[in-house]
């Protein structure tokens, strides 16, 4: 299967999410794409992307900063590789200044999202993760095919905060 907006499904289920957020609680917002326009020819443009130094989401959650990647795979397993040396830096951070930063992966064959939390990530050791050690080892988001509740996310934070 070849994914033509590859990483647009599960951000459009994300921001459906967002939609209806809770902003009692908590916000969470999709950051722009940084880029340089170098020309405009005949309603073509062609742009160089700026390094971001945001993940694609940030937010707030009951006092709490968050920041987390969306990732798609098309295969049974997610490749770490996937994830940018400077994203999985930021989330380190993030989280060593007590903020919440987690990956969420949607694999395309099996119509599953799953939460990892960044501190996760470090005890791997094999770059391409299997969607079995997925179902075994981290939350499962239960989702209608449009959106979730990000209540479900946020009460599994409350282990790692």
């Amino acid at each position: 299967m070849i994914i033509k907006n590859k990483g647009m499904y599960l951000e459009t289920i994300i921001n459906n999410s967002i939609s209806i957020l809770d902003e009692n609680n908590g916000f969470i917002y999709k950051m722009p794409i940084n880029n340089n326009i170098i020309s405009i020819n005949n309603n073509i443009i062609t742009a160089r992307l700026k390094r971001n130094y945001f993940c694609d989401y940030i937010g707030l959650w009951k006092g709490i900063y968050l920041e987390f990647e969306a990732k798609e795979t098309e295969k049974d397993y997610f490749n770490l590789n996937n994830l940018k040396q400077q994203q999985f830096e930021k989330l380190t951070l993030v989280n060593k200044n007590n903020g919440c930063a987690f990956i969420l992966v949607y694999f395309h064959l099996y119509e599953k999202i799953f939460f990892i939390h960044i501190s996760e990530l470090s005890n791997i050791k094999n770059k391409k993760i299997p969607y079995q050690y997925f179902k075994e080892n981290f939350l499962e988001i239960n989702f209608s095919g449009i959106n979730f509740n990000f209540n479900d996310i946020f009460n599994h934070l409350i282990n790692y905060t």
